[in-house]
């Protein structure tokens, strides 16, 4: 196993490495936990707190992991950091090991621990959770072994000898955020390599270096005048005989990624040559129309004119008679411009058909590519014949995945319930949104073991079956009566009366998120689970088994949960509930009671004075559980909607009684992007 240390430069403190360190450090963590959409203040406040981390690191460990930082910054407003930054300068041999750069670099970071100590609180709070969410995840032993190790188990020590001696580096990471994140940072270790080229000429530049990236816009980061970024290596890395090649779903999907539209332009220009598939991204059919240009068409117009006087009527054969007419027929040619390639043509693109503006490092050319799919034995293959290879070929079945898995195996019955962000969409959401998840075998988790069955002596041999079942999507949304389920039946009556209320989606500066929420059964999940001995899908219904609308004062106020007993026992001692909660983070779980499936409807319920007592922890790693409104107050909106699809599920128990709940549940995120399966109050990213 290879092991890699992505924070770690030699001389760190010089030549304003660590700079570069911190960048890559934001960089991932920005991939990590998506697009931020709360106030640049807390991303600015981050980048300085990790930058100053970085020094003192350097400073006092010479040698640090991820590890480290996140440790150091942890107690970044302690004394002990200021006392260890001021004990390396003051000894004797400090002129020695360091040079005037290192001891101003020091000094800087120094004074910035005694400002950070001075903030209020509630401001370290927000900085540190900005800066420590992706660090964290290096708690976990499987990520701190293979890229925090210790200095003896370093195997790639630096990216220089991977890309001078031409070998080949393959990232495979099984958690998806964790790996897009790394993913990021390595190939950012991996530019800054390349252009190290250029900087240091005693480098060889025979071998090519390059970097083949699928899914690109998971990995896209741009400097923007920074130290480092796509823009900036595929800008430069020609000279250091480099080339990037990026496969992306579209050019929106890069511009989406990068959140700046004019640095996401920047970055694509550098690309000479680009190749699209069958696309409906008006984007990338605009950007390759422009590029291509427009040609001079001929068009002919033909019109034909009747005149005609003294006419009389026909009263025999019908119509007018005239002895005095004449017929004018005029043709005219004129020239248009028109694009070569319109969006008609790139959505009637069949599979293995692509547009193409092509470099030869002369010239530019545009072609339209026949491309040749991998599994074809002789490649001259004619496209036709390809085309109807692919025709011939059988349809896939609809549950063809779960077949094959369940047909063997069987299982016994647990819950799992799945989040929705966002709103509108023509087709409603259902189990077939879940078995197209990546992570769907995986959270189907089956297993089997050899028992007994029957009591005795008639015992005999059995196996026994264990699997989860998808049961319950939790929906959250911004506006009231707008919802992915607008076409079931029942929904759309118990929408319709929503829509009058006012939108709850918000983000204040004081980082507070609010949002609404609704849970219902899976759509359909009966079909292909009911085929198994154990079942275990709810019962199907058209319908909302709760709303946040229909408790709309609750929902905004938190009115109704202001006696609830944990609620009162734990506000007693609210930093203990927030150290509870940090504990159980990494594993999850939370307590529950049971409930059982019910045919029951959400309909509006009057504001009651108090909630039925809760036996719902009031505290998790997603932050504070009560009151159960609409509203959470921190900087990660992730995490708030996951709290506030949390208190809806357990209002649809308790209240409106219409929702299981058991032990033992998991949840999975479906959309906008699908996870693996976590428990209620876990750190998705661990």
């Amino acid at each position: 196993m290879q092991t890699f240390n992505p924070v770690y430069i030699e001389d760190t403190l010089k030549e304003s490495n660590y700079l570069e360190v911190t960048s890559m450090i934001r960089a991932a963590a920005k991939n990590f936990s998506g697009k931020a959409k709360e106030s640049p203040i807390w991303e600015d406040s981050a980048f300085n707190l990790t930058k100053n981390v970085v020094v003192y690191c350097a400073a006092v460990y010479g040698y640090f992991t991820l590890t480290d930082c996140y440790k150091t910054m942890l107690k970044a407003d302690s004394d002990e950091v200021i006392e260890n930054l001021k004990t390396i300068l003051s000894k004797k041999n400090a002129a020695a090991i360091y040079d005037e750069e290192e001891k101003f670099n020091i000094s800087c970071a120094i004074q910035y621990f005694t400002e950070y100590a001075l903030f209020e609180d509630k401001f370290k709070s927000g900085v540190l959770v900005s800066a420590t969410t992706f660090l964290n995840q290096f708690q976990d032993y499987n990520a701190a072994k293979i890229f925090c190790p210790p200095k003896a188990q370093l195997t790639i020590k630096s990216m220089d000898d991977i890309i001078d001696e031409g070998k080949i580096l393959l990232f495979h990471v099984k958690n998806e955020a964790l790996a897009r994140s790394m993913g990021t940072f390595i190939k950012l270790h991996y530019e800054r390599s390349v252009l190290n080229r250029l900087k240091y000429p005693n480098r060889k530049k025979d071998r090519m270096a390059a970097i083949i990236a699928d899914e690109f816009q998971d990995l896209v980061s741009v400097g923007q005048g920074g130290s480092i970024g796509d823009d900036k290596v595929c800008a430069k890395g020609r000279e250091a005989n480099f080339f990037l090649l990026a496969a992306s779903q579209s050019i929106n999907s890069i511009h989406n990624a990068i959140g700046n539209e004019k640095a996401a332009k920047e970055l694509i220009q550098n690309f000479r040559t680009r190749i699209a598939c069958h696309s409906s991204d008006i984007d990338t059919i605009r950007n390759f129309k422009e590029l291509m240009g427009q040609e001079d068409v001929e068009k002919t117009s033909h019109s034909v004119s009747e005149n005609s006087q003294k006419t009389t009527r026909n009263f025999i054969l019908g119509g007018f008679d005239s002895k005095d007419a004449n017929i004018n027929e005029s043709i005219s040619t004129s020239n248009h411009k028109e694009h070569l390639v319109t969006g008609k043509e790139f959505s009637k693109l069949k599979s293995f058909e692509a547009f193409a503006q092509v470099y030869d490092g002369i010239e530019t050319k545009f072609y339209k590519l026949f491309l040749k799919p991998s599994f074809l034995k002789k490649r001259h293959t004619k496209h036709k014949k390809v085309l109807k290879m692919l025709k011939e070929k059988e349809p896939s079945l609809l549950f063809s995945r779960i077949k094959k898995l369940l047909q063997k195996q069987g299982s016994t019955v647990a819950s799992i319930a799945l989040l929705f962000l966002s709103a509108n969409s023509y087709a409603f959401p259902n189990v077939c949104s879940v078995v197209n998840a990546k992570e769907f075998n995986s959270c189907l988790n089956f297993r089997y073991t050899l028992t007994t069955c029957g009591s005795w002596p008639f015992v005999r041999p059995c196996y026994r079956f264990t699997y989860m079942v998808p049961q319950t999507f939790i929906e959250v949304s911004p506006n009231a009566g707008s919802s992915y389920f607008s076409t079931l039946p029942g929904a759309a009556v118990q929408l319709a009366s929503a829509k009058a209320l006012p939108p709850f989606g918000t983000e204040h500066d004081d980082d507070t998120q609010s949002y609404h929420a609704r849970t219902l059964s899976v759509p359909f999940a009966q079909i292909p689970f009911n085929m198994l001995p154990c079942g275990g899908t709810r019962m199907p219904k058209l319908c909302f088994d709760g709303m946040s609308e229909h408790v709309a004062e609750h929902w905004s106020t938190g009115i109704s949960d202001k006696y609830q007993p944990k609620f009162l026992a734990w506000s007693l001692a609210p930093k203990a509930c927030l150290i509870k909660g940090a504990a159980t983070s990494a594993t999850g779980g939370t307590d529950v009671s049971f409930a059982s499936d019910s045919p029951m409807c959400s309909i509006k319920l009057p504001t009651l004075p108090s909630f039925p007592p809760s036996n719902h922890s009031a505290c998790n790693g997603w932050g504070t559980f009560y009151p159960r409104m609409g509203s959470y107050n921190g900087p990660a909106s992730l995490t708030g909607a996951l709290m506030i699809a949390s208190r809806m599920k357990s209002i649809s128990s308790e209240v409106f009684r219409a929702t299981p709940s058991s032990f033992g549940e998991q949840w999975q995120m479906i959309s906008p992007g699908s996870s693996s399966c976590f428990r209620e109050g876990q750190n998705i990213g661990i």
